[in-house]
């Protein structure tokens, strides 16, 4: 199980035109992951443009692996 680090993001969004290539870090092991304009992560929980996931080196959370964050990816959609 492959958990989450900036470089495996940037690996799994590079070239995904629905996907800032951007990655903000909000706090100490979460990294925020933007969606260009037109998409959303979820359309029915109010078009959010924006989504956290813990990284490898979160020392609160439990780190998101390679597979949720491609999970989460294949539910990208366009805003309402």
């Amino acid at each position: 199980m492959t958990t989450l680090t900036v470089a495996i993001i940037r690996k799994a969004i590079k070239g995904n035109s629905k996907i800032d290539q951007n990655i903000d870090l909000d706090e100490e092991g979460k990294a925020l992951v933007w969606l260009n304009e037109g998409w959303t992560w979820n359309a029915n929980d109010g078009n959010r443009s924006i989504e956290g996931f813990n990284l490898k080196d979160n020392n609160y959370e439990e780190p998101d692996t390679l597979a949720y964050f491609k999970e989460r990816i294949s539910m990208i959609e366009a805003a309402i």
